[in-house]
């Protein structure tokens, strides 16, 4: 008792000097959802009605936090994972998104508020995407002003894919039946460009576009006139392949000849878009653009007639909320170069966070999702993309309206920890004193991540580089500004994910409480790893045992002072620590074996606060012993099985041991994918699926999610008669008596 009673007042002690130091919540967060998640599970409904389903084994399991699907509507609806976010108050209110509709939210927010779990919002302030189309007189003065010293200066171009230019026909126009010449190059003439491939079609609104015959290619020479070469007709409604030219004058000319039948007289509109080819994504985007347009019929250069517009218009949406257009992106006036990580246009249109207006638009609505929606916590999305001032100042407003998170993370993809340290640094620098003391922002550990990926999946790899890893060990960071992760949808090609028994990362993070909040990814959890037996087991170990230890010490960490005895496996494939000062008032000591052969040791341990002939229990009995014992000379022996982990708790709880050897049951089967064909189709869609019951419920939603066709079927007809549709992309799901089948299709 008295040795107890000592722990107890140290504790006291130790905390008071190290609590900026640890993060002392058992809080765990479940990224609920994984790249690609199914549209339906059988018997339950979508990813939103899992989750709620789930909510109580979550519960159960120690989950505080549940990171939820972007919810904001995005143009692509049920096909997209949300990050094109283009209506911010569309959750699911004007047709479903990938991840259920309003009634299932509604659901989930009232599971969760019982269970006092935290939902958390992914927030997606850099970009903005499916806007309707306007003039756009910032990105025609950035295209057609660009010149060479602007791009040696680091100037870049504006995304091809995201413009497209027109001429006015018909009408008070003054634009007719002829011939027109259109003179392309590129308008820097900097060599960066130069055979850049790039395609161009031309439609109006009575011919449209045809993207389904395949083009045809330039024929060089085709300067035209302004090089004294001949040019390359070109077809209303045809694609034609071409290149931005390494040599001769560098000019393609295109003649295209619209008659009387092209276009309506009354007023109609040449729709001219031209875009990039190459693989390289914005490697590849070159600065060509139309310097010249010779209308035959007026015998005059024209050019100037001609307009640019992008999808920003954001002022007529389902909601009416959330206005924005041109002006609140990138380029449009302020200082830009459209490069970098903070200006470059990576993913759609970039948003502009200097704008009054755009952070205006960007707080309400996080505000909204507090005060309207329930949400307690915010990811934020590409982080490095936007300035830490927005963050903090958005922080500012947040408590200024007595919203205080509490939980705030970023995403920053970088593996380097003085630059995640330092993102959080310029944040906090940005937040005033009184809104730091009562917000933690966090910021995704990757570098930590990127050291246990190597540990579990790299072969030679020294995993006591893990010791020196990470924000809290690597850079001198706070675990209360963390959050740790394996996995996530972000790591899901080929060798991206950590692959090889994760649930060992798991284990060092889960137990380790100095090194922030861990997020556990939903491919883990559930299917296809089904790791939620091993990862509840260390959630409930943590609570228990682990739960306020303000001490760790990394016993096999590189010059180690504490002697260790390896009889069976090695240091460098061994990660042994001791967790000291927890609120159980009982030593930890964890061993992680990354070897493929059983690591035996006798490991010196620290033994100021543990003493000769003291036991520890192997709270989940995988070693072959029940428990070990302190030796005089305060050597523990361990012995932990080939790629396994082990978790040694101060005293005999063979009466408390976790079981952690029994998968679990998943809950449900994902629904079948199946193909139909033709596709693109007319009018009669075919398919072919054996299915047991004799009718079936055919739904079909449109590219934003609203249903357009829903009607009972005999499961003998297995085709669907969509002539009525207009053109487009869609999603058909088809629910029979026992599976639900899902597909996607273009309507020519």
């Amino acid at each position: 008792m008295q040795k107890y009673f000592l722990k107890i007042i140290i504790t006291g002690i130790f905390i008071s000097i190290t609590q900026k130091s640890f993060s002392q919540s058992p809080d765990v967060m479940l990224q609920g959802w994984n790249w690609n998640y199914p549209y339906f599970y059988t018997g339950i409904g979508n990813q939103i009605d899992f989750l709620a389903a789930e909510g109580e084994n979550l519960k159960n399991a120690g989950f505080t936090y549940i990171w939820l699907p972007p919810l904001a509507k995005s143009i692509s609806g049920y096909t997209s994972m949300g990050y094109n976010v283009r209506d911010y108050y569309d959750i699911g209110d004007y047709g479903p998104a990938r991840w259920g509709d309003r009634e299932g939210f509604e659901n989930i927010k009232s599971v969760y508020n019982s269970l006092e779990i935290n939902m958390v919002a992914d927030m997606i302030f850099n970009h903005r995407d499916g806007g309707n189309w306007e003039d756009n007189s910032a990105v025609e003065g950035w295209i057609e002003n660009m010149n060479y010293t602007k791009i040696t200066a680091g100037d870049q171009p504006f995304p091809s894919d995201r413009f497209q230019c027109y001429l006015p026909l018909g009408g008070s126009s003054g634009n007719g039946a002829g011939t027109y010449y259109f003179k392309i190059h590129s308008a820097s003439q900097h060599s960066n460009f130069y055979d850049k491939p790039y395609q161009i079609i031309f439609f109006t609104n009575t011919v449209a576009a045809d993207y389904v015959t395949a083009p045809t290619d330039e024929i060089e020479p085709n300067g035209g006139a302004d090089c004294g070469e001949t040019n390359n007709t070109i077809t209303l409604g045809k694609r034609k392949d071409a290149t931005i030219d390494n040599g001769g004058c560098g000019t393609d000319e295109f003649a295209l000849t619209i008659t009387t039948a092209n276009f309506d007289a009354d007023g109609d509109t040449l729709w001219i878009k031209m875009f990039n080819t190459g693989s390289g994504g914005l490697g590849d985007m070159s600065d060509h653009f139309i310097y010249g347009l010779w209308s035959g019929a007026l015998g005059a250069d024209i050019q100037d007639q001609i307009k640019y517009q992008t999808a920003t218009d954001f002022t007529n949406l389902p909601s009416g909320k959330g206005a924005m257009n041109y002006l609140n992106f990138k380029p449009n006036g302020n200082p830009t170069q459209l490069a970098g990580d903070l200006d470059a246009f990576y993913f759609y249109y970039d948003i502009d966070q200097a704008i009054t207006n755009t952070q205006d638009v960007l707080y309400d609505y996080t505000k909204y999702l507090w005060t309207d929606e329930d949400i307690r916590g915010f990811r934020l999305d590409a982080v490095k993309h936007f300035p830490g001032w927005f963050t903090g100042n958005l922080l500012d407003y947040l408590h200024d309206n007595e919203i205080n998170p509490e939980i705030v993370v970023g995403e920053n993809y970088d593996y380097t920890p003085s630059v995640l340290k330092g993102w959080i640094d310029d944040v906090q620098y940005n937040m005033d004193a009184d809104t730091k003391e009562n917000i933690n922002v966090r910021v995704f550990d990757f570098a930590l991540r990127n050291n246990l990926e190597q540990a579990c999946d790299g072969f030679g790899y020294d995993v006591r580089n893990v010791f020196n890893g990470g924000i809290v060990d690597g850079a001198g960071g706070s675990g209360f500004n963390v959050v740790t992760f394996v996995n996530n949808h972000d790591f899901r090609d080929g060798d991206q994910p950590c692959s090889n028994n994760p649930e060992l990362a798991y284990a060092y993070l889960i137990t380790n409480n100095k090194l922030g909040i861990p997020c556990v990814y939903f491919s883990d959890y559930y299917e296809p790893l089904n790791l939620r037996y091993k990862i509840n087991g260390l959630i409930e170990a943590h609570t228990r045992y682990i739960y306020g230890a303000t001490f760790v010490d990394y016993l096999s960490r590189f010059s180690s002072p504490y002697y260790a005895n390896y009889i069976s496996g090695a240091a460098n494939t061994s990660l042994i620590y001791q967790l000291s000062y927890t609120e159980s008032g009982r030593e930890v000591v964890v061993a992680i074996n990354f070897s493929g052969s059983t690591l035996k040791v006798d490991q010196t341990i620290n033994t100021a606060n543990i003493f000769t002939g003291d036991t520890l229990t192997d709270i989940f009995a995988v070693t072959p012993y029940d428990f070990i014992t302190v030796q005089d000379d305060n050597q523990i022996y361990l012995e932990v099985p080939a790629r396994s982990f082990a978790v040694f708790v101060e005293g005999d709880l063979g009466d408390e041991v976790i079981d952690i050897s029994t998968p679990l049951a998943i809950q449900s089967s994902p629904i079948k994918e199946f193909t139909v064909y033709p596709n693109p189709a007319n009018d009669i869609l075919y398919f072919n699926i054996d299915v047991s019951s004799e009718k079936m419920i055919i739904e079909i939603s449109d590219a934003e999610g609203k249903i357009v066709l829903r009607e009972k079927q005999d499961t003998s007809d297995q085709f669907i008669n969509i002539k009525s549709l207009p053109a487009g992309i869609y999603f058909l799901k088809m629910n029979s008596e026992d599976t639900v089948w899902v597909s996607t299709f273009i309507k020519e």
